[in-house]
Formats: structure tokens, C-alpha cells, sequence
């Protein structure tokens, strides 16, 4: 399937989109010519690259990056600014990743088509959507995967009040698996939010380049947003741990009432089994053997024995 490239130029107060085979922008690149721009590809194959290098100015290592590399980046080049962002639509498993190459009066993304029409539909809600040139573009992309990074961390502390409301009531292998499972998911949310976090710090430095000065704190606000998530995503493993040790503990403390069930039942039992093993001897002239009151004498005996450990433990409060 050829790789097809979708173009959006502004139209007076509009947008207008094109969508072309890049075979056909590399033969003819007279439609890229037009300033400002925003070029969306699917994915990155030779054509792409050959259209990065040779209409952008792209660096072979930035091409490199974007098809191999897994966690959050930023980098500064002469022409453009490099963004490597990884982030989750809807889940953890669900992870997705989008290369921006941001320049002075272009820029290009690449990655998933949903994310683009997400933002294209909001940037053509703006009056002159080009008119700070493609800064606007940038800033609304980051906001739609901030967005998307606070609802994946909203599912996570709904899943965790919802297991640490089931701790109390069951104490099961199943119920570990989740506690498990959740506590992987945080520790990989909080991963990805601590790369794209220090990203971003980064990008600060950077955005004046091709940034207007007075727009520099839609950015900054951007940054406080993904350092309150990634202190949530610190409290919510905080928290994970705390139900974990909860966990461990009620079930070392059910175990504990089942011995102490065991060891009292044993030590009722004791006694009573010691008494029949010294009368089970075959020897003569036991106490009370030859008379026909024995067995009672010996079988109340007994059961006082019995009564006396159990009153005594329930004395000590052990049952």
C-alpha cells in the first residue's frame, strides 16, 4: 500500500487539506512550497525519508530515531526541532508514537491518523489558525496527548480505588494478579510521563527559536499539566504499595488465625491422647484399670481437662 501524505495550508480564514501519494510530492513539490504548512505522514518508508531529507533538511539520525527509538525525546537542530513523543490512547497497552519535526514555517508530523484529525478539528475552530505560524499546531498536539496521558492516569485511580475496595472482603490469587498487573501499568505510566516531562523541559530552551516570545507560557502550562500527572502517577504507586502490604498483611493474618486455630485444637487434644496412650499400655495395677467405675472416673477426668484449656484460652482472649 503506498504511503499517502495529508497537507494542511490555510485558506484565508480556513483550512484547506490535500492528501497525495508522496511519490507524487517528490516529482512535483510545487505544493510544498506553500508557507506555512503541516504535512501528516502514516508511517516512514524510503519515499518519506527521501521527502524529510530532501524538502526539510532532515538528519539521517532523526529518521533513524523515529523508526527505532521508544521513549520520549527532544532535539535541536539547525532547521527544525526533533519531538520523539510516546504516549498511551486509552490504556497502557495501547501505546502510540508521534515524530515531529517543527521549523520555522512547517511542520511535520507522523504518526497515528486519529491524532491527526483530533487536532486538525480543533485547530480549524481557531479564527486565523495559521496566523502565529505552525506554533499553534504544536501546542494543540501536545494538549490532545496531555489530555490523553490524564485519562489513561484517571482509568488507573478508578482501578485502584476499585481494588483496594475489594482487599477487605477477598484475599484471593486473583485479586494479586490485579494488584500485580495495576502495579506494572503505573510504574509504566509513570516512566513515560517522567520522559516526556523532562522533554518538554527541554523544549522550553528551544521554543523561542520558532516560537513567539508571548506564546512561550501556553507551553509552560503545558509542562506544569504533565508535572501534576507525573506527581499523581508518583502518589498512585505510593498507593498501589500501600495496598500491596495490606494485602500481605490480611493474609498473614488469616494464616495466622488458621494456626492458632490448629495449635489450640491440638493442644486441647494433647492431654486427652496422652491419657488414652498411658491407659492404652498392657501392664497391670493402672490406677482405677481394675474398677467399674474407672472408665467414668477416667472419662470425667478428661473432659475437665478439656473444659480447664478451653476456659484458660478464653481467658487469655487466644479464642
Amino acid at each position: 500500500m503506498e504511503n499517502v501524505a495529508w497537507l494542511v495550508v490555510p485558506s484565508g480564514k480556513t483550512l484547506t487539506t490535500v492528501t497525495s501519494p508522496i511519490s507524487a510530492l517528490i516529482e512535483n513539490p510545487t505544493f510544498l512550497k506553500k508557507r506555512p504548512i503541516w504535512i501528516h505522514l502514516r508511517r516512514i518508508d524510503e519515499q518519506a525519508e527521501e521527502l524529510l531529507s530532501k524538502e526539510f533538511k532532515v538528519n539521517e539520525l532523526s529518521i533513524e530515531d523515529c523508526k527505532t527509538e521508544e521513549r520520549s525525546k527532544i532535539e535541536n537542530f539547525d532547521s527544525y526541532i526533533f519531538f520523539l513523543l510516546v504516549y498511551y490512547d486509552g490504556g497502557i497497552s495501547r501505546q502510540k508514537k508521534l515524530c515531529i519535526f517543527w521549523g520555522k514555517d512547517f511542520i511535520v508530523t507522523i504518526g497515528s491518523r486519529r491524532l491527526f484529525e483530533e487536532a486538525k478539528k480543533e485547530l480549524s475552530l481557531e479564527d486565523e489558525p495559521f496566523k502565529e505560524g505552525t506554533e499553534k499546531v504544536l501546542w494543540i498536539i501536545s494538549s490532545i496527548i496531555t489530555e490523553k496521558f490524564k485519562q489513561v492516569t484517571d482509568i488507573l485511580e478508578e482501578q485502584a480505588d476499585d481494588i483496594e475496595a475489594k482487599v477487605f472482603k477477598e484475599q484471593n490469587p486473583e485479586l494479586l494478579e490485579d494488584i500485580s498487573d495495576l502495579s506494572y501499568e503505573i510504574l509504566t505510566l509513570r516512566r513515560a510521563l517522567k520522559q516526556i516531562r523532562d522533554s518538554f523541559k527541554l523544549g522550553m530552551s528551544y521554543c523561542g527559536k520558532f516560537s513567539s516570545p508571548e506564546n512561550v507560557h501556553y507551553f509552560r502550562d503545558l509542562l506544569d499539566e504533565i508535572s501534576i500527572l507525573y506527581d499523581r502517577a508518583e502518589t498512585l504507586h505510593e498507593f498501589i504499595q500501600n495496598v500491596l502490604n495490606v494485602f500481605s498483611s490480611l493474609v498473614s493474618f488469616k494464616l495466622n488465625e488458621i494456626m492458632k486455630t490448629l495449635t489450640i485444637f491440638v493442644a486441647v487434644l494433647e492431654p486427652l491422647m496422652f491419657i488414652s496412650s498411658f491407659y492404652g499400655m498392657n501392664v497391670e495395677n493402672l490406677p482405677l484399670a481394675q474398677k467399674s467405675y474407672g472408665i467414668a472416673v477416667i472419662s470425667l477426668f478428661m473432659f475437665l481437662i478439656s473444659v480447664s484449656l478451653i476456659y484458660y484460652f478464653k481467658r487469655k482472649r487466644w479464642i
